[in-house]
């Protein structure tokens, strides 16, 4: 199916004052403050207090410490750390220059245009490339050729190019980007690859059809419908609609993965998908974010709760491709839901595994 989306390039507007979110009441504006480490490691193992440090070289310390921990925790730079060092450096040249670049996703055998930014998800997909995240190249195991898979938040279509290549012509996608900036790029990236399998729609998805303002954040990808000090002083109105909704207009009746990247809106995705829940029990990658709930007014766990009582269980995938049972949310990552009477892929693939218990999780390794 090709699909030729277009929108009317959305209304900017200034903005000024308190942090502010649909749902905000007006104590809900301010994300909770984060604790640095103070100390930074030395090469001997030994710790040099950064508060012995004058006050401008201690916060270059702090944040190349923050840098590099984020940095080596992350499978591409495990994998490859030379590799990943370089492509860095070439990226910071590229954004320079601005110049960007359309890389190639060789698992996939796909192409990926890049803008010259070097905060957001472009600088971490030019890096790690498959590597992204591991619920990247998890999308082998719980997809399939024919199933159908719904991209709330595509950004750039890192997520939408790649299932759009694993379900095959027999499948589909179905990706949604609010923000105009994101959208043109992940129109160029459909256009770039010979897809007839993905329909892509200018629109938030919330809990019910309407209007709202989609505040800007200097990075890329993370936009959101509430804001702090941290984003510019710009937004732009964007439609929201509900899943159902959606998949109604379009004649879906079975979804098999949704994976959310909606910085902190995940509960308003899901309320607008009771149907699609209920009937079809998909597997659902999202990510555990309290800071952009807190912008929204919403429960900092709420997604979690919510498909909790719907008969959900959670994981999460670490470096190895394993399943890790999560018995409670964790902080700041990706969680992946199954039901427990699904009969998807991911489930049976699931059964057929041992399981061990320990502490918090169960691991379920997974083939």
């Amino acid at each position: 199916m090709n699909t030729d989306a277009k929108t009317n390039p959305a209304a900017t507007v200034t903005l000024a004052g308190k942090p502010r979110g649909p749902l905000a009441s007006s104590g809900l504006g301010v994300s909770p403050a984060f604790r640095v480490n103070s100390m930074l490691g030395s090469a001997d193992g030994n710790s040099w207090p950064l508060q012995a440090l004058p006050k401008l070289p201690r916060l270059w310390a702090q944040e190349f410490q923050r840098k590099w921990l984020y940095l080596r925790n992350q499978e591409a730079f495990r994998h490859s750390p030379f590799s990943t060092i370089l492509r860095l450096i070439s990226w910071r040249v590229k954004c320079l220059l601005r110049s960007p670049a359309t890389i190639t996703l060789e698992n996939w055998d796909l192409q990926m245009f890049l803008p010259p930014e070097w905060g957001g998800i472009a600088k971490l997909a030019f890096a790690f490339r498959e590597r992204y995240e591991p619920e990247l190249p998890y999308l082998e195991r719980i997809l399939s050729p024919g199933m159908t898979f719904v991209d709330a938040g595509a950004c750039y279509g890192l997520y939408t190019l790649a299932a759009s290549k694993i379900v095959g012509e027999s499948g589909r996608v179905i990706a949604f980007e609010p923000a105009i900036r994101a959208f043109r790029v992940l129109q160029k990236n459909v256009a770039l690859n010979p897809f007839a399998n993905v329909l892509v729609f200018p629109m938030a998805l919330t809990a019910n059809p309407g209007k709202a303002l989609l505040y800007h954040h200097p990075n890329v990808g993370c936009d959101s419908l509430g804001r702090d000090h941290s984003f510019t002083e710009t937004a732009e109105e964007i439609a929201t609609e509900s899943l159902d909704n959606v998949l109604r207009k379009i004649s879906v009746g079975h979804v098999d993965v949704i994976k959310m990247d909606v910085q902190g809106a995940e509960e308003l995705v899901l309320r607008g998908a009771m149907e699609i829940l209920t009937s079809s029990h998909p597997a659902i990658i999202f990510e555990v974010y309290p800071p952009g709930t807190v912008l929204l007014g919403l429960s900092p766990y709420g997604a979690w709760d919510f498909l909790e009582k719907l008969g959900y269980e959670f994981f999460v995938v670490d470096r190895q491709g394993t399943l890790r049972r999560e018995l409670s949310p964790p902080a700041d990552r990706n969680v992946v839901a199954i039901h427990k009477q699904s009969s998807s892929a991911s489930k049976s693939v699931l059964s057929t595994q041992s399981k061990t218990r320990g502490g918090f999780s169960e691991c379920i390794c997974l083939p």
